[in-house]
C-alpha cells in the first residue's frame, strides 16, 4: 500500500515523520517546514489518531514496521521514505 498515492498521507506529512524519526522537536520541525509550532503539533496529533498511535515514537515505529521508512538507513530522509 502506498499511502501517498492512496491519498492517506501527503509528502509534507511524510517529511514530518522523517523529522520525528530524526528526533526533531515540534519547534525545530516548525522552523524547517515554515509553519507555526501549533500547526505542527496539531498535524502530529491528527497523524497519531489516523494511524492509531499513542505517541510520536509509536508513530515512527509504525512507519518503519510498514516499510514506509527504511530500516538501516540513518538518518532517514524523504527520498528514503519514498523508496
Amino acid at each position: 500500500m502506498d499511502l501517498v498515492s492512496d491519498g492517506l498521507i501527503s509528502d509534507r506529512d511524510r517529511w514530518l515523520i522523517v523529522m520525528l524519526a530524526r528526533g526533531y522537536t515540534t519547534t525545530k520541525i516548525a522552523r524547517e517546514m515554515h509553519l507555526s509550532r501549533y500547526t505542527v503539533a496539531e498535524r502530529i496529533s491528527k497523524l497519531l489518531v489516523q494511524f492509531a498511535c499513542s505517541n510520536r515514537s509509536q508513530l515512527v515505529a509504525y512507519f518503519y514496521a510498514h516499510r514506509l521508512l527504511h530500516v538501516g538507513i540513518w538518518p532517514p530522509s524523504v527520498s528514503d521514505a519514498l523508496g
